[in-house]
């Protein structure tokens, strides 16, 4: 593990408050699904509690979890839902975040909600009712993300003589490393 990934690692968790959030997340299959960006954009819910993510673009839960308590501290003016795809990305760019980790029209959804249990739940089943999508179980949604490390870890550090210099025993700690540092320019 790296020094800097160690440090951040700290960093986090001194960081981190008695009133943190608790976060509940789902992941859906909206492959068989028409026109899913307009379906979940006409959902009720509150854009400072849910955030919809592309699964694709997720190597853990650990990186959401930091993106998602990097949001809450901030105290930015942007939407909960918003925020979490910008701290996700490793550019300074909102369009771009939004375009790479924003979940509106992908196949493969993962929701994340800061609301209580029976709320954020009330959310996901909304969200089952849609024609068409499938809750994806925890096995499926933890092999996905293995499924996809490569190409997330291409778009953290670029070609592939790069992604030979970052290969490491740690892929998920170089990611958050990454993720996090590009916010502190």
């Amino acid at each position: 593990m790296t020094s800097e990934f160690r440090e951040h690692i700290e960093n986090f968790i001194t960081s981190l408050k008695a009133n943190v959030p608790e976060i509940y997340y789902q992941a859906f299959d909206f492959s068989n699904v028409s026109d899913s960006r307009t379906k979940l954009m006409n959902m009720k819910y509150d854009k400072n509690k849910v955030s919809f993510l592309n699964l694709e673009m997720i190597a853990d839960m650990f990186q959401v979890f930091t993106a998602v308590h990097s949001a809450v501290e901030s105290n930015s003016s942007r939407d909960f839902g918003v925020e979490v795809p910008y701290r996700l990305s490793n550019t300074r760019s909102i369009g771009d975040a939004l375009r790479t980790f924003g979940g509106f029209g992908k196949s493969y959804v993962l929701v994340v909600s800061i609301h209580d249990r029976l709320q954020s739940e009330e959310v996901f089943e909304e969200i089952n009712q849609i024609e068409h999508v499938a809750k994806m179980t925890s096995e499926q949604m933890q092999q996905f993300m293995k499924n996809n490390l490569d190409n997330i870890r291409r778009y953290y550090f670029g070609t592939t003589s790069d992604q030979e210099q970052v290969t490491s025993d740690n892929p998920i700690g170089e990611i958050v490393t990454k993720m996090i540092s590009s916010k502190n320019l």
